[in-house]
């Protein structure tokens, strides 16, 4: 079984365009090397009622939801009391976050850190590399951090229990309109459903061109499929 994934990036300042957001373009490409099926993915402001309700619809309609932002010291960071909602538990202090936290900073933490230990009862820590300061995992629920560094040396964590089927690809470019071929994609998707077929216009050394992108988890349909398309928009 393939495993489904939701992905919320969560935070104003993606929303208000103050940040441009690098994580979810690197998940989805992980997704798809791992060939896990991402179906959906959203940017969610901070709000808690907001993330509440919408975690809670991700967590039933999707084995697993990865959230990325919320879980720093400030008072906007809002992840951990929403997952913490979302399962009906408490956030409760792991002594093993204070340890670190103070090993690497040298020092007791003041009352602001120490809420970044404060965690959903009964989650499982995912290490930080680039500081003491964990993600987590509750249920089907996986929370990193905002960094995009920090993002892509915990998300493994989370990804190695996903089950996946590679997806195999093909492409090519014609230089024709996309209104010229759209009957003929729709007539070849129709006789090979389980290939995806995509139509990009694109713009390759100043001339117009359409990019068109075949992708199955079968190779044998894949390249029929793609024998078909090439075959009948080149003539």
């Amino acid at each position: 079984m393939v495993s489904t994934v939701a992905i919320a990036v969560i935070g104003d300042e993606i929303l208000f365009g103050e940040v441009v957001d690098r994580n979810l373009a690197w998940i989805s490409g992980e997704l798809f090397r791992l060939g896990v099926d991402l179906r959906y993915s959203c940017v969610l402001p901070d709000d808690l009622s907001f993330i509440v309700n919408h975690l809670k619809w991700m967590k039933k309609t999707f084995e697993w939801v990865i959230t990325t932002g919320g879980i720093g010291a400030t008072h906007d960071d809002l992840t951990r009391d929403a997952v913490a909602q979302v399962f009906d538990v408490p956030l409760i202090e792991h002594p093993e976050v204070i340890a670190a936290l103070e090993g690497k900073l040298g020092a007791p933490l003041s009352p602001r850190l120490r809420q970044l230990a404060m965690l959903p009862s009964g989650a499982s820590l995912i290490p930080n590399p680039g500081s003491a300061a964990p993600g987590f995992l509750m249920g089907n629920v996986g929370a990193l951090p905002g960094i995009p560094s920090m993002v892509r040396s915990m998300f493994p964590h989370i990804s190695r229990k996903m089950a996946g089927e590679i997806i195999h690809s093909e492409e090519f470019l014609t230089t024709r309109f996309e209104s010229e071929i759209a009957n003929v994609l729709e007539g070849i998707q129709g006789d090979y459903p389980i290939v995806k077929i995509g139509s990009y216009p694109v713009t390759a050394g100043g001339e117009y061109r359409v990019r068109l992108v075949l992708r199955s988890r079968s190779s044998e349909k894949l390249k029929q499929a793609f024998e078909a398309v090439r075959r009948r928009i080149d003539t």
